[in-house]
């Protein structure tokens, strides 16, 4: 058996160790009074305080960076890329992907906002070049709904 040295003992286990950190936080939160067992302010705020009331308040950071991905998403999905070098080209493409992807990890429920009724309309136009029968299932499926 290999003897223990002190670098091992910090070693952390390998696989899923979700229900291990879980316990920590709670163990923790009990006797420090906060809500992760290690919380980093990796922003430097110049006004912690402010930051904090604008996240309990107003919007967390998924929130605030999701309505950036929607603006920035209506702005480059209307713009000519005519004169954009092939890198400012691929930049637009990863953004939007990502954007997709965010979209996609979201689930079931997606917000009705102009940005996500563009990029419905979008769709269905695409839809409508590549096959007209679910094409007009689908439309035939939203008067439905819309007349309601």
């Amino acid at each position: 058996m290999p003897e223990k040295t002190s670098a091992s003992i910090f070693e952390f286990p390998s696989g899923d160790v979700t229900q291990m950190f879980k316990s920590w936080t709670s163990l923790w939160s009990q006797w420090m009074g906060q809500f992760g067992f290690i919380n980093i302010n990796l922003a430097k705020s110049s006004d912690p305080a402010l930051e904090r009331r604008i996240i309990e308040n107003v919007a967390g950071y998924g929130k605030q960076l999701g309505r950036v991905i929607e603006v920035l998403d209506a702005l480059l999905v209307n713009s000519a890329t005519t004169g954009w070098s092939a890198d400012q080209k691929k930049a637009l493409r990863d953004f939007l992907e990502m954007a997709k992807e965010i979209a996609a990890v979201k689930g079931d429920y997606i917000a009705p906002t102009k940005v996500n009724v563009d990029r419905f309309l979008e769709g269905i136009r695409h839809l409508k070049e590549r096959d007209q029968k679910e094409y007009g299932e689908v439309v035939e499926r939203l008067r439905k709904e819309l007349s309601t």
